[in-house]
């Protein structure tokens, strides 16, 4: 079983993305102090996706996932399995901190030639 790590404990690190599960839907109950899950959509729920990595697992939101797969983008493909990331945060705390997870920047794939286009 891979262990549960935090955003917040991956600042100023690199991580290497090893696996991404399938989404749930989370929400955070401030009333009762705990992350509420669905299979399905419900009204204020946001996706959230498992990832594995070399530093443990993390779940990152839709935005970040898309951010991540934005960056290694390279003639119309992406993916983030074998890819490195440094994870940055704006120096906050409480809700106005904010989490960056940027490409470690490497040459992009060897083109095969067999592009279906």
């Amino acid at each position: 079983m891979v262990d549960f790590t935090k955003l917040s404990a991956l600042v100023n690190e690199n991580i290497t993305i090893e696996k991404v599960d399938a989404f749930q839907w989370k929400m955070w109950d401030a009333t009762n102090n705990k992350m509420l899950t669905s299979e399905n959509w419900q009204k204020d729920y946001q996706k959230r996706y498992p990832i594995v990595t070399d530093k443990g697992q993390l779940e990152v939101s839709q935005t970040q996932l898309a951010g991540m797969l934005e960056a290694v983008s390279h003639a119309g493909k992406s993916d983030i399995i074998g890819c490195t990331f440094h994870v940055k945060s704006n120096g906050q705390t409480g809700k106005e901190i904010r989490y960056y997870i940027n490409a470690v920047k490497t040459a992009p794939p060897e083109d095969d030639g067999n592009d279906q286009w």
